[in-house]
C-alpha cells in the first residue's frame, strides 16, 4: 500500500498544471502543499526506520512505522543534524577534527566528519553534511518535485515550558512557565508534572541524592511554583522534567546544570555496520584539548566515573551503565563492558573514548559524570550532567526553537499546509511551504 501511494502521488503532481497564459493560482499550491505534507506525516519512509542512516534512504517520510501524525523522534533529529550543517550557526562553538587526538580523528573520518558543533551543551554534532546524513536534492526527488519546486518544512512545539530558578529561599524553588511557543501568550489552567533528580555534596563531598515528582496547575500568568526538599546550594546539580498538557497538547521542559568547562562529551551517530542500531560515543576532554580554551580538564581528572541513568516508557533506571573513562588509556569497563574500546590499541594516548551501542529504542540518557581526583587546578568541576537526546524528549533539540528543513524563496508564489504532529507525548505545529519558481504564466507540473 506505501509503494502504491508514492507512485500515486507522484502521478497527481504534474496533473497540478494550467494552460499557457492562466496564472499560478495559490488555491492550487496550497493543494499540492496539503498533499505533501500529509504523505511525510503519514508515511514512515524507506527503509522504515531509517532513523539517522539516511544513506539507503528511497522514499521520504517522517512518521513511526504504522502511527499516522507520529513523528518518528530519530528521524526529527536527523532533521537537526541536517539544518546544524546545512545553515550558519555562528553562535556554535566549532571543534575541527584536526584539533583532536589521532585516534578520535581516525575515527571520524570513517562518517566523513571534519568538525563538530557543540550545539546541545557538550552533545556535539556534525557541521556539514556527511553521505548518512539527508540530502535535500535527493529528498525532492522522492517527493515528486520538479526543478521549479523547493519546499521547506518547519516544526515547532505547541506549548514553550521553561523552568526558571528562584534565589533567596530556604528549600531549592523553580517556576515553571508555560507559554504558547508562537504567540508568547500564557497558558492557564494547564496541568504541571513534575519529575526531577537533585544531587548536593557534605563538607566530606558524600553524596545525597533526592528523586521526586509533583503535579500543579499554572495560574492566570502560566506559572507554577514547586520546592524541592533540599537547601539551595551552587554545588547542587538538578535534572528537572516539567509537563505541561492542556486540551489533549502537552510538551516538556527541562532544566540542568550546564557548564563551559566539561569532563565529558558525547556524539551520537549510526552504525554504519549494523541497521537499527546507534552509537553512543563517549568522549574524554582528553582527546578534544585542541578545542577547549581552557586548560585540559582531564588532566587533573584522573579518570572519569559515568554512572548512566535512562529513562523509558517504564520510567527511571539508575545504573544503566557504569564504567570508568581513563585518559590516556581507553576505557575500562565495572562491573561489565557496556561501553567498548573505540580502537583495540592501548600504546597510544589519544584513545580515551569508547563507545555503547544502543538500538532504536527511544530513550533519555542522563550521564552522571565523576572525576576521581579531589584537584581544584583548571577549575574543574567534580560532577557534570550531560542529558543525552536519544529519541525521547526531542524537545531537548526542539524547546524554544524550530527544525527547519528546506529553503525558501523570495518573490515567487508560495503555498502553504500546516498540521498538528506528535512526537512522542509532545505536541508540535509542522508547516509546509511549496514555492513554485517556474513560469507563473505556464503548466505548473
Amino acid at each position: 500500500m506505501i509503494i502504491a501511494a508514492v507512485i500515486v502521488f507522484i502521478l497527481l503532481v504534474p496533473n497540478y498544471s494550467y494552460s499557457a497564459g492562466s496564472e499560478v493560482n495559490a488555491f492550487q499550491l496550497n493543494a499540492m502543499a496539503q498533499s505533501l505534507l500529509e504523505y511525510i506525516i503519514t508515511n514512515p519512509g524507506n527503509p522504515p526506520n531509517w532513523g539517522l542512516n539516511a544513506s539507503q534512504l528511497s522514499s521520504f517520510g517522517l512518521a513511526v512505522p504504522n502511527q499516522p501524525y507520529h513523528l518518528d523522534p530519530f528521524k526529527v533529529l536527523e532533521l537537526a543534524y541536517w539544518e546544524l550543517a546545512n545553515y550558519n550557526q555562528s553562535s556554535l562553538a566549532v571543534c575541527y577534527a584536526n584539533q583532536t587526538a589521532t585516534g578520535f580523528q581516525q575515527f571520524l573520518s570513517q562518517y566523513g566528519i571534519t568538525a563538530l558543533y557543540n550545539s546541545f551543551d557538550w552533545v556535539l554534532t556534525p557541521t556539514a553534511p556527511t553521505n548518512w546524513s539527508l540530502s535535500y536534492t535527493a529528498v525532492k526527488q522522492m517527493l515528486g518535485l520538479g526543478r521549479n519546486y523547493n519546499f521547506m518544512l518547519v516544526i515547532y512545539p505547541v506549548f514553550r515550558v521553561k523552568i526558571i530558578p528562584i534565589n533567596g529561599t530556604q528549600l531549592a524553588t523553580f517556576l515553571v512557565n508555560v507559554t504558547k511557543f508562537d504567540t508568547g501568550q500564557p497558558v492557564p489552567n494547564a496541568t504541571v508534572y513534575v519529575s526531577y533528580i537533585a544531587i548536593s555534596f557534605s563538607s566530606n563531598n558524600n553524596e545525597n541524592i533526592v528523586v521526586g515528582n509533583v503535579t500543579g496547575i499554572t495560574s492566570n500568568s502560566g506559572s507554577f511554583v514547586f520546592t524541592i526538599n533540599m537547601t539551595p546550594s551552587s554545588t547542587n546539580f538538578y535534572y528537572i522534567d516539567a509537563y505541561a498538557s492542556l486540551g489533549g497538547l502537552g510538551d516538556h521542559g527541562l532544566y540542568f546544570n550546564s557548564t563551559n568547562n566539561p569532563l565529558l562529551s558525547v556524539v551520537i551517530l549510526p552504525s554504519l555496520n549494523a541497521s537499527n542500531i546507534n552509537w553512543v560515543i563517549f568522549a574524554h576532554p582528553h582527546v578534544l584539548s585542541g578545542c577547549i580554551s581552557t586548560c585540559n580538564p582531564g588532566q587533573t581528572a584522573l579518570g572519569l566515573r559515568v554512572v548512566g541513568v535512562f529513562k523509558s516508557i517504564y520510567g527511571y533506571t539508575f545504573s544503566a551503565l557504569n564504567f570508568t573513562l581513563n585518559p590516556g588509556r581507553g576505557s575500562v569497563s565495572y562491573p561489565s563492558v557496556s561501553c567498548q574500546y573505540l580502537t583495540t590499541s592501548q600504546t597510544s594516548n589519544n584513545y580515551a573514548d569508547c563507545y555503547w551501542a544502543l538500538p532504536q529504542t527511544p530513550m533519555l540518557l542522563i550521564a552522571f559524570v565523576t572525576r576521581n581526583s579531589q584537584s581544584t587546578s583548571c577549575n574543574t568541576p567534580l560532577t557534570q550532567i550531560i542529558v543525552i537526546p536519544y529519541g525521547m524528549l526531542p524537545e531537548y533539540y526542539l524547546s524554544n526553537r524550530e527544525i527547519i528543513f528546506g529553503y525558501s524563496e523570495k518573490y515567487t508564489p508560495v503555498g502553504t499546509a500546516k498540521s498538528i504532529v506528535y512526537i512522542g507525548d509532545s505536541a508540535y505545529y509542522v508547516t509546509l511551504y511549496l514555492y513554485y519558481g517556474g513560469n507563473v504564466f505556464g503548466p505548473m507540473g
